[in-house]
């Protein structure tokens, strides 16, 4: 799969490609490129260089050629007289690069691609627990890129990115394909849409799971048209897709999808007859949310139980119950896949002794998310105190810090304000708008900055029949900031070790 490659290949590539603005002398053509990389730290003799992004500094440069590199790709030329490749669009030719260095542009495994506002973590853990269990018999696990945690067959790892740089990207790919991965599924983000870390990738399959607004701010997307063009960036990009009809914004995503001529599978949670599949006689039993699938002549397929708490979660199953047959998994292995699922992190529920506290540990961020844990946590313990536990992150989202108080506010009868992942923003500031819009919303609350804290206090001071939900962090072991990702105690392991003691 993977083969020597010459520096003129990658300006032939460039140029095919329209975005080549200069190139270095002909007789550096026949240079090896040993090394693909954006990070000087890495470079090694034979490297490629890529600059990108605007925190890129001249100096990395130097360290890159000290360090062995011959050769940089960038959109301007530096000073210094080093051999360049100059193009129009680094993004772009990043993607195109790294594709050619690892020899990612043909795969013997099945690309499954998911995109929505919320929901394509727990839809990536169910095709993941159904996938595993029908691979097993080959000896075989499936490869996997998730906000929480990624395995590419050689590395296994949590994540910081949802959908990794272009070059990132295709190394995975080149290890899955390496260890002879049967399959990969994806998380694709808006932001991995936008800069093109997927460019040039065609997912065998993928689903569109919902659209909400969100990332629309600094260091995001500038204005909602941003955000969802970006979106609808990945309909191009599949052979075949599956669309939930409940979206919202649902004309728009419809017509994208047919204008990039993709095959459209439909399915609808809230049994929209229009749907190619759709579920019906949704229920809980023995502590499982059950219902049935059925087809657009409305004949059932199967009835199916999902342990992973939330009446929402039926479409995030409907989206992996669909994708796993499309593969060709019997409907049987499908059913026990969905029902042992779990997600890390995502709708975890812990207990005291007593059974009298409960704590809801997730990753929700965004007020599509938090609507829809809110409402489940208010259905599933009616006349119990909801207390919330939450912050907002620094640098990005800003509309949130005005969003969740407000949806917060319709549901809980206190929230403990705390730290989240503020990064250069000062943590101190961010609490203080929450609460200023907490109390707008007539909405009670306490800053207690010191996560850790906040979650001892939560468990500790709460009264019998209360449950906490705490979003944000879930199973993450990181808190970002400043420049820094400093190790911590995850939401869900301190929610176990504060409700035994």
């Amino acid at each position: 799969m993977k083969r020597e490659t010459f520096l003129y290949e990658y300006v032939e590539l460039l140029r095919a490609e329209d975005i080549l603005d200069a190139e270095p002398s002909r007789e550096l053509g026949f240079t090896s490129v040993q090394h693909l990389t954006f990070d000087s730290r890495t470079c090694v003799p034979g490297t490629l260089f890529v600059c990108k992004g605007e925190g890129f500094k001249p100096e990395y440069l130097d360290k890159a050629f000290e360090a062995g590199a011959f050769c940089y790709v960038s959109e301007v030329r530096y000073a210094g007289g080093k051999p360049a490749i100059v193009v129009s669009d680094i993004r772009r030719a990043m993607a195109l690069m790294a594709e050619l260095f690892y020899g990612t542009e043909e795969r013997s495994f099945k690309l499954i691609g998911l995109t929505g506002t919320k929901g394509k973590s727990t839809t990536l853990y169910f095709i993941k627990s159904v996938l595993d269990a029908w691979y097993a018999k080959d000896g075989k696990r499936i490869g996997f890129l998730s906000t929480i945690d990624s395995y590419d067959g050689v590395e296994e790892f949590e994540s910081h990115l949802t959908t990794p740089e272009a070059l990132t990207l295709h190394e995975h790919f080149h290890h899955a394909e390496t260890a002879g991965l049967p399959a990969f599924v994806m998380e694709v983000s808006s932001q991995g849409l936008k800069y093109d870390r997927t460019y040039g990738v065609e997912f065998d399959a993928g689903a569109f799971l919902n659209y909400g607004l969100d990332h629309v701010g600094k260091g995001e997307h500038t204005d909602e048209e941003d955000y969802i063009s970006s979106k609808l960036k990945f309909f191009s990009q599949c052979k075949n897709v599956f669309l939930n009809l409940d979206t919202a914004r649902l004309e728009r995503i419809m017509d994208a999808a047919k204008d990039a001529g993709c095959h459209i599978i439909t399915y609808s949670a809230l049994g929209n007859p229009e749907a190619d599949f759709r579920a019906e006689d949704v229920h809980k039993e023995n502590g499982c949310t059950v219902f049935t699938l059925k087809n657009r002549e409305n004949e059932p397929v199967m009835t199916f139980s999902i342990s992973i708490p939330g009446s929402f979660n039926v479409e995030n199953a409907m989206a992996a119950i669909l994708l796993c047959r499309w593969l060709g998994v019997p409907a049987g292995v499908i059913a026990d896949g969905l029902k042992d699922a779990r997600a890390k992190g995502r709708m975890e529920v812990f207990e005291n002794k007593e059974r009298e506290v409960v704590v809801i540990s997730d990753y929700a961020h965004n007020i599509l998310s938090f609507e829809k844990l809110y409402e489940a946590v208010r259905e599933d313990y009616p006349g119990w105190r909801v207390e919330g536990l939450f912050g907002c992150p620094g640098g990005k989202g800003l509309s949130r810090r005005t969003e969740l108080p407000e949806a917060v506010a319709k549901y809980a009868d206190f929230v403990w304000v705390t730290e989240e992942d503020p990064g250069l923003d000062d943590v101190s500031a961010i609490c203080r708008t929450l609460q200023e819009n907490l109390a707008k919303h007539g909405c009670p609350c306490e800053i207690v900055e010191d996560r850790e804290e906040a979650v001892r206090r939560a468990i500790t001071e709460a009264k019998p029949k209360t449950v906490i939900v705490m979003t944000g962090k879930g199973r993450e072991e990181y808190m970002h900031r400043g420049n820094d990702y400093v190790p911590i105690e995850s939401d869900s392991a301190m929610a176990e070790r504060f409700l035994a003691e």
